[in-house]
């Protein structure tokens, strides 16, 4: 290794191949250093956008709707937990809706949540579409609805309720739910846009309501209103259908103050 006239450190190689007269080759220093601090950048630069590529993987996936429905399902049941093992919630007001004098008319499955599934078309204003099946008497729905709640924002109706899947681990449940909020001088309906117009046959269009998946549970939120006080929503009726267009369960929850 020499120097030259200006101090820059140069390295000498020289190269002997048999009695031919070696080959001389002068690489300055500052070239290896330069070369050595690109590599140590590109490999900087590798590391670092395997980062930022590991952190939008990880992003985008923890933004998929289902696995945000996934973990809402499994807070809301912790919470459900917790709250059997203390004071009954009195949040909501809900009452089941009355029943009928025969006894047959009664759900046989294990025991179900505030309310009780009414018979086939019972309930609804202008009927069901043509193209909706009911279940034979006595059939048991594959679901039920647990622990109905209202909170109030304002002039709105915040209504949430249990979808419970009857036999959790054995299948699962599949297809479109409407929830009505009915006053006496108005009625709202969930998904928006599911009420079919005056030239409809029927009140709503199943095709339009919410669609649902349950293996074991899952949360039901509505919004209805507004409305001038409390006072006036009179009740809350959900409707389940399978994807066969066949309604699994319909259920009246009264709301009173």
């Amino acid at each position: 290794m020499g120097n030259t006239g200006n101090n820059d450190k140069v390295l000498t190689i020289q190269v002997h191949e048999e009695n031919l007269n070696p080959r001389t080759f002068k690489v300055p220093v500052r070239w290896i250093h330069r070369a050595s601090w690109s590599a140590w950048l590109l490999l900087a630069i590798s590391i670092l956008s395997s980062v930022f590529a590991l952190r939008l993987h990880f992003s985008e996936r923890l933004a998929r709707p289902e696995l945000v429905a996934e973990l809402e399902n499994e807070v809301q049941e912790l919470k459900i937990a917790l709250e059997k093992k203390g004071a009954p919630s009195t949040a909501g007001a809900l009452t089941p809706a009355p029943q009928g004098s025969d006894p047959k008319a009664t759900d046989e499955a294990p025991t179900p949540g505030q309310g009780e599934p009414l018979s086939g078309k019972d309930g609804v204003w202008n009927g069901l579409a043509e193209n909706i099946s009911t279940p034979p008497a006595g059939t048991n729905p594959t679901v039920r609805l647990d622990e109905p709640r209202i909170e109030w924002q304002g002039k709105y109706a915040n209504f949430t309720v249990n979808v419970v899947y009857r036999d959790p681990g054995k299948g699962s449940q599949q297809g479109r739910l409407v929830a009505l909020g009915r006053a006496n001088d108005r009625l709202f309906a969930h998904p928006e846009g599911v009420l079919n117009t005056s030239s409809g046959s029927a009140l709503f269009d199943v095709a339009r309501g919410e669609y649902y998946s349950v293996a074991r549970f899952r949360v039901l939120k509505a919004r209805f209103g507004p409305y001038d006080s409390p006072r006036q929503l009179a009740e809350v009726q959900v409707f389940m259908f399978d994807l066969g267009n066949r309604l699994i369960l319909n259920q009246t929850f009264k709301y009173g103050k």
